[in-house]
């Protein structure tokens, strides 16, 4: 069992809006299971399709992963109301990304969502194969976990909060060479 906490590495203080979250992952068999639980004082979640870009306009909870040895990973954004982005990039693809072609169309994770007192809950049950091609599947995993926590700073202004679990640099989730390399073993 692993659990990230979520933080902002790039900057020397935390953003005054920012509000703590955690994420526990284990590995049950081949299926990566994850609970995110985000402290969020007023959720914010316009309307949302599946794979829209729900993030430029929402709270949303985000997983960024990648196996050991593999040259691609996966960035999967989930809404507090339980609406999935899913991508797929490869390793040292040039920006700005080509959106359209990194959109996964299949099912890789069942997932879930719960509103609690003080925030919500996501949760992924992942099978492994839909994220790796190896074989044997990797038991090391790159993860970052990122947040984008959407608050009011004006009459109908909404702003997001950024948030990561990963000790990044800079404010930029896809720096995988910053995500730390957890061991399901």
């Amino acid at each position: 069992m692993h659990t990230l906490t979520f933080g902002q590495t790039w900057k020397e203080t935390l953003d005054p809006g920012f509000q703590p979250a955690t994420v526990l992952l284990r590995r049950v068999g081949d299926t990566l299971e994850l609970e995110a639980r985000l402290c969020d004082s007023a959720i914010h979640c316009p309307e949302a399709r599946f794979n829209e870009m729900a993030y430029t306009k929402g709270d949303v909870f985000e997983l960024f992963i990648k196996g050991e040895g593999d040259s691609r990973y996966h960035e999967i954004h989930v809404t507090p109301d339980n609406v999935l982005l899913q991508l797929r990039f490869e390793v040292g693809a040039k920006r700005p990304f080509d959106i359209p072609k990194a959109l996964v169309w299949e099912p890789l994770l069942a997932s879930s969502t719960e509103r609690v007192d003080g925030g919500w809950i996501a949760r992924f049950s992942i099978p492994l194969a839909n994220l790796s091609s190896q074989s044997p599947l990797p038991t090391g995993w790159k993860i970052g976990c990122g947040r984008y926590d959407y608050q009011a700073v004006g009459e109908g202004v909404f702003k997001p909060v950024l948030s990561n679990t990963a000790p990044l640099t800079i404010a930029d989730y896809h720096r995988h060479e910053e995500w730390p390399v957890l061991d399901f073993a």
